[in-house]
């Protein structure tokens, strides 16, 4: 079975989703609280019904509306497409199945389609999540082993949980050595209540002596009263016997009639047989006479009542001229009708004529052409001129405008122009502007001079104390190295080394020579003085000039001409704003000559209409459509007036015929042929319904004779099988005539009369229980008198000795209830009887759980052998797959139930000593195992919610890889990771993220 489609009406919070398209492999993708688990549990509700209230599993209806349900569309193996549909209802909802052949069945019907599978069943092997995986996190280290082998067989940890239950309930009652179980505890305290027992009994020997007595007195009893019985049944049975004995001289008298009148022959009841025949004939005899009788008086009616045969055979015609007659009418009635419509149109034309100034007729009306091509240019002349007329009353307003806009702007330039400067005031007032601003920078440049010769002078202050701390620094070098060479020299001079000597005076000498060089450089420096003379000349000449520009009044000037700077840019922008406008204005008379251009040539083409249309040159349009769509309608007039012209030509013809055709009719069937129409309609009618009567009844008549005939003939038939009935019942009697046979019959009723007696003694003596031997011993009465006196004396002496032993017995246990109630002996027996049967109980109860525990054993021992092999081959392979190749080998726990795990290098290991990661994926390996073994029985959906989040990266791609090799079960992942999304085609991923957000938006 593959899921194709999903429809969710409404379950949890999920409302009206729709998923089609599903495919083999789907993939659903969403974050937490996206609906994975309500999609899962969708599913399996559809399938398998809505959980009930009182379980544990979450029902997931829905909080804000009332649609709990929906569909699932899939495609069976069998029967095709399959459409199953559950909604609220019962506890577990309503279904509905349809089949791709139209079959539509309920519950019976989908548990064929699901194979029998249960819903815990279907969970088990093909829908796993999470919660597998949780529960090997929460096991002891000994129970994994269990656990794996239990998902092998069933899917889930159900045999490990029943397997573990079993155990505790066994442990809870019994351990071998243990002492805090129930039946533990409660064996010891019977050991010792039985000691205590023994001990007591043990001081009280005359108890076991009483109690020997008092069990050969009951047995002395039993006897007895099994003897009495046996001998008050054989008193019983001679009483029966005795009561009986007049039963068997009535059966031989009885046989002794029968022996005489020997062998009667007589059918069986063939007294009642031939009463009834008798009974039968009288009436229908009677009955033959009568109708005789009537089919007379019949046929003379039937004569007195034949119909006019001519006229009923014109009664279909008839019919049909009368119900003509309304039409008749009717049609004089539309005659008139159009004749006034007729009147109304021929009015219309004319006025239309008058409106449009011409005289049309059929004739020129049909050469004007009215197609939809010509309306739709008549449509677009007029709304072009509508749309020119509204362009004509835009380019007037735009007109005004644009000239107001120009004259605004020619006069706000001429009064511009007139506050503008001339030529020679701007040129004077330029010259003194002039003056101001080199007096400016006279005073800048005199400032700037000054600061030049402020800097230089600084300098020069910080070069000459620079120079006298270098100076100082080079005369202590110079001393320093002049007092070396001259020591140099002297040692020379004193040792008589030569080139010693020499050397140290040549580099005394430049020493001194380097001193001096030095000294004149520093001189000529001061001497240059670093240009501070040509700076003051400088400052000098420029005071000179700045009191000669001071008698000048500049800075009015240069205001002026600022103003007047303006004033010249907005003139400048007046012009350019003016030459704009100009060129709109201008743009404005284009478009004027452009509009009487189109103007011009669209009341051309609305001529050439006028001209189509026939109308005079005289006639001015100012609307050419409207005028096309009252032409339209003149030829719609003249086409309505011709076909009521020939309506009125066809009416007429049609009431000539229905008239001519009365009139006919009434003179060859009425008296009077000249009467008016509708009274000659109704005499006819009339005529032919009494005519119709009269054959209605003489067929009635004719009916009935032709009945009562065939009744004649099947009564006659009756009377002669009646009396073929009684001859045969005489043939069988052996008789001649009914006298013979009535006297046969009363002799025959006697003899059955003694035979039911026979019978009926003879089942009396039968539940008397008289057998042939007692019939025997019934013919000598005093031997039974004899027998019954013994049997009654043998009861009264039982009764006698019953009565001693009694009364020796009820000693007996009075002696025993002394001794018992004397000490602590009947205390502890009864104690000791007490436990006993609580121990006994307790028992029962261990032993049915050890005898579960062994059914299940034998049940796992049965898998392990059958069904476990063939999982485990496949499981290894899987687990090889995952693991790639580090575990190789899955060996089942020869004794209990669990798995060995070998690794590669041969080294084994227990369930429990495997990482979280390694018995996960052998969990998945043994489910998948599982599933695979049962896909060609079970075509089922596999759905996965989120098992393999322990996995690494390339186990998860491994385990991707598998699932998808699973081609003969359709696989539903559901997943809230999205890194696993790379591995999977963007069609195979259905967000439930954007679907829920659109939901919820």
């Amino acid at each position: 079975m593959y899921i194709t489609e999903i429809h969710i009406y409404g379950y949890g919070k999920l409302e009206n989703i729709q998923i089609t398209a599903l495919r083999d492999f789907q993939v659903f993708y969403g974050e937490n609280e996206a609906g994975k688990s309500t999609i899962m549990s969708f599913i399996h509700s559809v399938l398998f019904g809505f959980p009930a209230k009182q379980q544990a599993e979450p029902r997931y209806e829905p909080k804000k509306h009332s649609k709990y349900g929906g569909l699932i569309k899939a495609r069976h193996l069998e029967k095709g497409t399959v459409i199953i549909e559950r909604v609220k209802g019962k506890a577990a909802g309503d279904v509905t199945v349809s089949l791709e052949d139209g079959t539509i069945g309920g519950e019976e019907l989908l548990h064929e389609l699901m194979g029998g599978m249960d819903k815990g069943t279907f969970q088990s092997i093909f829908s796993f999540n999470l919660k597998g995986l949780q529960n090997i996190h929460q096991l002891k280290g000994e129970e994994i082993g269990r656990y794996l082998f239990s998902a092998g067989a069933l899917g889930t940890d159900k045999l490990l949980k029943a397997e573990t239950r079993i155990q505790k309930e066994l442990d809870h009652r019994f351990k071998p050595g243990g002492k805090k179980p129930v039946l533990n505890d409660q064996l010891k305290e019977l050991r010792m209540t039985y000691e205590a027992l023994k001990k007591a009994e043990q001081e009280s020997g005359a108890y076991e002596s009483l109690a020997l007595q008092k069990e050969e007195t009951e047995q002395k009893l039993k006897h007895l009263d099994q003897k009495k019985q046996e001998s008050e049944n054989s008193i019983s049975r001679l009483n029966e016997l005795l009561r009986v004995q007049p039963l068997m001289a009535e059966e031989r008298q009885l046989n002794s009639h029968l022996d005489k009148e020997g062998e009667i022959i007589f059918p069986h009841d063939g007294i009642n047989r031939l009463e009834r025949i008798v009974d039968q004939l009288k009436p229908i005899e009677a009955r033959i006479s009568w109708l005789e009788d009537r089919a007379a008086a019949i046929g003379t009616e039937a004569r007195t009542n034949k119909p006019d045969e001519e006229l009923l055979e014109q009664e279909l015609t008839i019919s049909a001229q009368l119900d003509k007659l309304p039409d008749y009418d009717q049609l004089r009635r539309e005659r008139s009708g159009l004749e006034l419509k007729l009147e109304e149109i021929t009015e219309e034309i004319e006025k239309t004529n008058d409106r449009l100034h011409v005289d049309f007729n059929e004739v020129t009306i049909s050469k004007v052409d009215t197609s939809v091509f010509i309306g739709e240019r008549a449509e677009e002349v007029q709304l072009q001129q509508q749309r020119m007329e509204e362009r004509r009353l835009a380019l007037e307003e735009t007109f005004q405008e644009e000239t107001a806009a120009m004259e605004a702007l020619e006069n706000k330039a001429a009064s511009l122009k007139d506050r503008l400067l001339d030529e020679q005031s701007r040129n004077r007032l330029a010259e003194q502007a002039q003056i101001v601003s080199q007096r400016e920078s006279l005073k800048a440049e005199i400032h700037q001079v000054r600061e030049q010769a402020a800097a230089i002078k600084a300098k020069q202050e910080k070069e000459k104390s620079h120079k006298t701390e270098e100076k100082k620094v080079q005369n202590l070098q110079t001393a320093l190295l002049g007092t070396i060479f001259l020591i140099i020299a002297l040692a020379g001079l004193w040792g008589g080394q030569l080139f010693l000597s020499v050397a140290g005076f040549i580099g005394f000498l430049l020493i001194v020579v380097m001193k001096l060089r030095l000294h004149g450089k520093a001189a000529e420096f001061n001497e240059d003085g670093g240009g501070l003379s040509e700076l003051y000349k400088k400052e000098r000449a420029l005071i000179e000039r700045l009191k000669e520009s001071e008698g000048n009044n500049g800075k009015a000037a240069e205001e002026a001409l600022a103003k007047d700077e303006i004033l010249q840019g907005q003139y400048r922008d007046l012009l350019s704003r003016l030459e704009q406008q100009n060129i709109r204005y201008e743009r404005v008379i284009q478009l004027f000559e452009q509009w009487e251009l189109e103007w011009s040539e669209l009341n051309q083409r609305q001529s050439e209409l006028a001209q189509s249309f026939l109308l005079n040159s005289s006639t001015r349009v100012k609307k050419i459509y409207d005028t096309f769509l009252v032409i339209d309608r003149q030829k719609q007039l003249f086409r309505e007036k011709k076909r009521i012209q020939e309506r009125l030509e066809l009416i007429s013809k049609e009431e000539k015929a229905i008239s001519s055709k009365l009139e006919e009719l009434a003179g060859t069937f009425l008296d009077n042929p000249n009467l008016p129409l509708h009274d000659s309609a109704v005499l006819l009618k009339k005529r032919l319904r009494e005519e119709i009567e009269k054959e209605a009844k003489y067929r009635e008549l004719q009916t009935k004779l032709l009945e009562i005939k065939e009744e004649c003939s099947r009564l006659k038939k009756e009377v002669l099988q009646f009396q073929e009935e009684r001859n045969n019942l005489f043939r069988l009697a052996r008789v001649q005539n009914e006298e013979e046979f009535r006297n046969q019959g009363i002799r025959h009723e006697q003899a059955e009369k003694w035979k039911e007696r026979l019978a009926d003694i003879d089942f009396q003596l039968d539940v008397a229980g008289v057998t042939l031997h007692d019939r025997r011993a019934l013919y000598m009465p005093a031997e039974l008198k004899e027998e019954l006196e013994r049997s009654k004396a043998e009861v009264q002496m039982v009764q006698k000795e019953q009565n001693n032993l009694r009364d020796r017995l009820a000693e007996i246990k009075h002696r025993i209830a002394v001794l018992e109630e004397g000490g602590s002996y009947a205390e502890l027996l009864h104690r000791y009887k007490q436990m006993r049967y609580e121990f006994e109980e307790e028992a029962k109860e261990w032993a049915k759980y050890a005898l579960a525990k062994e059914v299940l054993n034998r049940t796992v021992e049965d898998y392990r052998k059958e069904r476990l092999p063939k999982m485990l081959a496949h499981a290894e392979k899987i687990l090889q797959r995952l693991t790639n190749g580090e575990y190789i080998r899955m060996i089942p726990q020869l004794s209990g139930s669990g798995f060995i795990i070998e690794r590669k290098d041969h080294t084994l290991f227990e369930a429990n000593e495997l990482s979280q990661a390694t018995a996960e994926q052998v969990y998945v390996s043994v489910r998948l195992a599982l599933t695979s073994t049962l896909i060609s029985r079970y075509p089922f959906p596999i759905i996965i919610d989120d098992s393999f989040v322990n996995f690494d990266k390339k186990r998860t791609k491994r385990v991707i890889e598998l699932l998808r090799e699973y081609t003969g079960n359709q696989v539903l992942l559901f997943t809230c990771h999205d890194h696993l999304l790379k591995e999977f085609q963007s069609g195979e991923v259905f967000n439930l993220n954007r679907k829920t957000e659109s939901l919820a938006n």
